[in-house]
């Protein structure tokens, strides 16, 4: 049997899929019709951008731009682009910054 502490995640989880499942219709009800395609559109390709861009080295001038065009695709937390890199945030850095300096030493 499940311990508590993944019955209470699994609820949590829950919870968070069904508010987002009610607000996102509510939201786009409140759109004009034309309009609402539009933003589901622009949602959309910038989610993709996202996914499909690596995120630029710190300091670059793309940063802004990016995390931009990262929260309109609503790009945040476990992310597509995420979940590849790590499985969790406390075993380190991503596995590519890893690879890149083991090659240098090489």
């Amino acid at each position: 049997m499940a311990d508590p502490q993944t019955k209470k995640t699994v609820a949590v989880n829950a919870a968070k899929i069904g508010g987002i499942t009610a607000v996102v219709p509510l939201l786009f009800s409140a759109i004009p019709e034309p309009w609402s395609t539009v933003v589901a559109s622009v949602i959309i390709v910038c989610g993709g951008i996202a996914a499909a861009v690596p995120a630029p080295p710190a300091g670059s001038k793309w940063t802004l731009p990016y995390k931009l065009v990262s929260a309109i695709g609503l790009n945040f937390g476990w992310a597509v682009n995420h979940l590849g890199a790590r499985v969790n945030a406390s075993q380190g850095p991503v596995a590519q910054v890893a690879t890149i300096s083991q090659d240098k030493k090489s």
